[in-house]
């Protein structure tokens, strides 16, 4: 058994705790301990003793110091050190009921998951069992990591698979003939319809080729250049010209001459008056600007603008334009069909009508000159007219591969408005190219590595089932056995439920596991995170003292099925936290009836009234029973006695024997002693006028019930202590801080404070 903590350092609370006085624990051991000294961290000392694991310990290194861990026990005589990370040697015999236990085999919080049902199942199993579902898990392992390889075997075969295929399937697949040829042709098709589908809104949009036209002369251009004018006076035209220039009358002078013959009148001239009738100049102007004249020369004028419109710059450029988008248009269509369009040269084409459009201008300009004047059409107009002419069968050629073209663009368009579906042309691809590549090497290795891990595997889940069924029959007594122990173990508790439907569960592939909870005869499923809210469960149906309840009856069915309990230390941390006072009593009871089967049993709680429970109940004359406490040391916490039954006296009896250990043997500190009138008071008023003062009231509010007490009334006899006990509150609550801030300011006087004490003490006879 655990005899001596000798000593506990830089863990946790415990700085430097080294074994002073008589701290021998016994075969009870009963450690009294307030909240935060150390019993949480004094276990996982002692799971790390029995587990060799370290961390249970570096995890609670005491923070601040640099000094390494230390541990120094002796049990059964030998010592056992923990030092450098590492313990001496282990003490496998040590079973802990704490949080730990309960956190890691029942339940967290509001939860009993999956991880405490694997755990409770190891525990319950025992040994033999244990062995057979460590050798599960194993081979559930194995079964995983083949499980993973697999996957990457079936994802180095599914980079070869098409979409939507099985392995099995593809593992079936036979050798395709001719398949290169049959994937060349279906890539052609689909690179087309893609291309096309893709682009579907362009070729709705795009137009169709033009055909195009070359510009032409006018019609009557040499017409106009033959046109003469026969009544017209042969030298009219010369004699007017020569009047012109020998009056130096410039451009303008034609025109003042023919507006001036409107001004003669009667024969006579409108500037002399002298008659004109005879004049032969005369009748040269008049024959000049006769209408017909007028009429051929304007005519004769317009002809150089007509060709210009007609073969000029600007009727090329609409030619021009057709050429170039035909071009574009061209360069988009080849995407999708065969366009064939000749090559024909517009500089050729301008070049030939800037040529024949000089040659025109220049008759035009001549024809100007000598309106009446035929002008013969020469041999360069002719030639440059052959040119042009020379112009249209290309020209013809050219609009005849327009409009075969157009009639491969209107079927592309056609095409589109009913595409192929282009999805299935790909997946038919895919599944040609998958096929070849099946039995390409990478493909071929790939196969054949997938097809003997998964052989692997089944072998190993064949193994793992067969050694499940030996599990099943080795558990099916022991599960119900420790079924019915917890059961009657809540019966003791006298608990409103009990579990039903207790067996072994295989959720993951290894064992775990599974109760139900039976309440008011009906079963209800434990629940988890995901349940629904609104529905019964572990989480509703069981209060947190129910719950303390289940993991204590847990751990002491399976101290019960235990067939080495007497080699067993036992330890307990607070055992009955949220447990009611019947069930505290029960706990007492049942952890008392483990001690003569048990090698030792310790008890570690901040309840010292739990504690002295179970030291009553064990009378040291029988039982080698010790009392220890976890107590504050400066920063730290020690081993050290505890006087059980003085701590376990009631605050009345406590504040009793301050006051008269002060006032005969003038023994305590002042202040203390000061602090404890109050409390005696209240507990003497409460002693003899019970029920008549709530829980929540202090002596103050105690006089002033006394003081309005009716006549008869039970309070009605405190009132003959009334101005003894109101001086003696004035006096006491100085020093407590409800009453006045400053209490621990306040200053005693020693006689003072004697002389009140003897008046406390007197009110009960106590001197």
């Amino acid at each position: 058994m655990l005899e001596k903590i000798v000593r506990i350092r830089s863990i946790g609370r415990f700085t430097d705790c080294a074994a002073s006085g008589d701290v021998t624990l016994g075969r009870l051991t009963l450690f009294y301990a307030p909240n935060g000294r150390g019993k949480t961290t004094l276990c996982a000392v002692l799971r790390s003793l029995k587990t060799g694991e370290k961390e249970f310990i570096t995890e609670r290194k005491t923070l601040g110091t640099d000094s390494p861990e230390e541990v120094h026990f002796r049990i059964g005589g030998n010592n056992h050190r923990f030092a450098n990370g590492t313990w001496d040697r282990e003490h496998r015999d040590i079973l802990i009921f704490d949080s730990v236990f309960v956190n890691e085999n029942v339940y967290s919080g509001d939860y009993v998951d999956h991880a405490h049902k694997k755990n409770l199942y190891r525990v319950i199993v025992g040994a033999q069992g244990v062995q057979l579902a460590r050798q599960v898990e194993t081979l559930d392992g194995q079964i995983r990591t083949a499980s993973t390889e697999l996957r990457s075997k079936r994802d180095a075969v599914s980079k070869c698979m098409p979409d939507g295929m099985s392995v099995d399937d593809y593992l079936q697949w036979q050798p395709v003939v001719g398949i290169d040829d049959q994937i060349r042709r279906k890539t052609e098709d689909l690179s087309a319809r893609q291309r096309a589908a893709a682009r579907s809104g362009e070729i709705h949009a795009k137009g169709l080729f033009l055909r195009v036209e070359l510009p032409s002369l006018p019609q009557d251009f040499a017409a106009v250049l033959d046109k003469q004018l026969t009544d017209v006076v042969a030298d009219a035209e010369a004699k007017v010209r020569q009047q012109i220039a020998r009056h130096e009358m410039g451009p303008q002078g034609e025109s003042w001459l023919s507006k001036g013959l409107k001004f003669v009148k009667g024969g006579l001239c409108p500037f002399c008056g002298q008659g004109v009738a005879v004049n032969d100049l005369l009748a040269a102007y008049r024959s000049h600007f006769s209408a017909g004249y007028a009429g051929l020369k304007q005519e004769v004028a317009q002809l150089s603008r007509r060709v210009k419109d007609a073969i000029g710059e600007g009727a090329l450029a609409t030619t021009q334009q057709h050429f170039a988008g035909n071009a574009a248009l061209a360069e988009f269509w080849k995407q999708f069909t065969t366009i064939n369009l000749p090559e024909v040269s517009f500089a050729d084409i301008q070049e030939r009508y800037a040529t024949l459009s000089r040659c025109c201008l220049a008759l035009a300009e001549r024809k100007q000159q000598r309106p009446i004047e035929a002008v013969a059409l020469e041999e360069e107009f002719t030639a440059a007219l052959g040119g042009v002419e020379a112009l249209h069968p290309s020209v013809a050629a050219y609009n005849s591969a327009v409009d075969a073209a157009n009639v491969l663009v209107k079927e592309q368009k056609a095409s589109v408005a009913s595409p192929v579906d282009v999805t299935s042309l790909r997946n038919e691809l895919v599944q040609l190219e998958a096929r070849k590549k099946r039995f390409e090497p990478d493909a071929v290795a790939a196969c054949e590595a997938y097809q003997s891990v998964l052989t692997a595997k089944e072998a190993i889940e064949r193994q793992k089932e067969s050694i499940r069924q030996q599990l099943d029959q080795h558990c099916a007594s022991i599960i119900c056995a420790y079924e019915q122990s917890i059961n009657d173990y809540l019966d003791h508790f006298n608990a409103g439920f009990r579990i039903t439907n207790t067996r072994p569960r295989y959720t993951g592939g290894t064992p775990s596991s599974h109760y139900q909870i039976e309440i008011n005869s009906t079963a209800l499923d434990l629940g988890d995170a995901r349940t629904p809210s609104g529905t019964p469960c572990f989480k509703t149906a069981l209060s947190s003292g129910d719950r303390s309840a289940l993991a204590l009856a847990f751990f002491l069915a399976v101290l019960k099925q235990d067939s080495e309990l007497g080699r067993k230390i036992l330890v307990f941390d607070d055992p009955f936290t949220s447990l009611d006072r019947f069930r505290r009593t029960c706990t007492q009871q049942l952890i008392q009836g483990f001690l003569s089967q048990s090698r030792q049993i310790i008890v570690l709680s901040h309840d010292p009234h739990f504690l002295k429970l179970l030291s009553d109940g064990c009378p040291s004359a029988n039982t080698d029973v010790k009392v220890l406490q976890l107590s504050k040391a400066g920063d730290g916490t020690v081993v050290a006695e505890f006087d059980i039954e003085a701590e376990t006296q009631s605050t009345y009896l406590r504040s009793y024997a301050t006051l008269l250990d002060f006032y005969r043997e003038k023994r305590g500190e002042p202040r203390a002693v000061a602090t404890a009138i109050r409390p005696f008071l209240e507990g003497m008023l409460r002693s003899h006028f019970p029920g008549h003062f709530s829980s929540g009231e202090w002596l103050g509010q105690f006089l002033e019930r006394i003081r309005a007490a009716n006549s008869g009334t039970g309070l009605d006899h405190a009132k003959s202590d009334l101005a003894e006990l109101e001086a003696i509150n004035d006096f006491s609550k100085k020093y407590h801080h409800a009453q006045n801030p400053n209490a621990a300011l306040e200053p005693i006087d020693d006689d003072e404070l004697e002389g009140y004490v003897k008046r406390t003490l007197r009110l009960v006879g106590g001197v």
